[in-house]
């Protein structure tokens, strides 16, 4: 896996489709399950890592990632201990511009913004994290979740839109 730096004491089960332009950063005893052999939960989706030029993805120590895509088209970090469930999708990005004439004139600029995913968080099983979002220290999304607004440290969020449940 050219470009990545990281790969000590890696857990890699199935197949992981990693697209780097950017930098990639993975800290040691990093776990993969791709496939649903490895995790059924995720369906049949292969866990993708897509890191465009100029963009940073850094993944923590002990982290944790089963059947997800995540798209990095400026910066995504991911914290230390941190689990991701099967089949999440984590986008720092629009994609393409949400003005309908700047996409049909071919002026399409997606907008991005960060994402940071605090240490010791747990982000349930189909959840979405959109661009600009911060999950606190030991917070927990639950599954299903379509996060568009940051969590605080320690609480537990869930639903579409994500709301606060409770604080852990």
């Amino acid at each position: 896996m050219s470009g990545i730096q990281g790969f000590d004491d890696f857990q890699i089960k199935g197949i992981l489709f990693v697209k780097n332009h950017g930098e990639l950063l993975i800290g040691p005893r990093f776990k993969a399950n791709s496939g649903y052999r490895f995790n059924p939960i995720g369906g049949s989706h292969t866990l993708s890592l897509v890191v465009l030029k100029n963009a940073n993805l850094s993944i923590g120590e002990n982290v944790g990632i089963s059947n997800s895509a995540i798209f990095c088209s400026y910066s995504i970090r991911i914290g230390n201990d941190v689990l991701i469930g099967g089949d999440c999708k984590i986008y720092d990005t629009d994609f393409h511009s949400l003005n309908f004439n700047e996409r049909i004139r071919g002026a399409d600029v997606p907008r991005s913004s960060p994402v940071v995913i605090g240490d010791g968080a747990f982000i349930g099983a189909g959840s979405t994290i959109l661009k600009g979002v911060t999950i606190g220290k030991h917070s927990v999304v639950g599954a299903g979740s379509v996060v568009s607004k940051s969590v605080p440290d320690g609480q537990v969020w869930g639903g579409n839109p994500c709301r606060y449940i409770r604080d852990i």
